[in-house]
């Protein structure tokens, strides 16, 4: 299935379908360039469970791709490997990675593939950090620890509070590439 027909059923089945999501927070599929108490200068995916966006700070705009929608199994497998690797930080980065290049293929502008081709590197340089969030992220879904997120450089990890998702950010330059995750039913 071609990735431009993946999104346009994606945007078909949110008219389509009434979603089973809560109204839109920072920790579900969404992008704001100007965050703030009132999300009022990006966007969100209804049904979403999930996705990639990219955030160009400077010219305050973003985009988000869908990995998976309710109700499919992609998510779980996300999920699956996402446990099986949170010990092994460079494999986890490599998931990642792939994540990112299969979901991501548009490089619109040339601030966008310029920062694309220096993510790479940087997740990489920040696998270790990667991978302790992904741990976290297990632990609180399984009600087990309190984690006040990680911020460190460009790398940035949290998980919401009350619903759980994971939200990995990793800043190259000016854009922001963020992958968000709900935990599993």
């Amino acid at each position: 299935m071609s990735k431009t027909f993946a999104v346009v059923f994606a945007i078909a089945l949110w008219w389509a379908v009434p979603s089973m999501s809560a109204e839109a927070t920072q920790e579900k599929c969404t992008c704001d360039t100007k965050p703030g108490a009132v999300q009022d200068n990006g966007a969100f995916v209804n049904n979403a469970v999930a996705c990639w966006s990219r955030e160009d700070v400077e010219r305050e705009w973003c985009t988000i791709s869908i990995q998976s929608i309710e109700g499919d199994t992609r998510h779980q497998t996300i999920i699956g490997e996402l446990d099986r690797l949170q010990d092994d930080p460079e494999q986890l980065t490599a998931f990642l990675q792939e994540q990112e290049a299969e979901t991501v293929a548009d490089q619109s502008t040339v601030e966008f593939a310029q920062a694309r081709a220096g993510l790479p590197s940087l997740m990489e340089n920040n696998s270790k950090l990667a991978a302790a969030c992904v741990e976290w992220f297990f632990k609180h879904k399984e009600g087990n620890a309190d984690f006040d997120g990680i911020e460190e450089g460009p790398f940035s990890c949290r998980i919401g509070e009350a619903t759980g998702w994971l939200r990995m950010s990793f800043l190259v330059g000016e854009v922001r590439f963020i992958f968000m995750i709900a935990p599993d039913a």
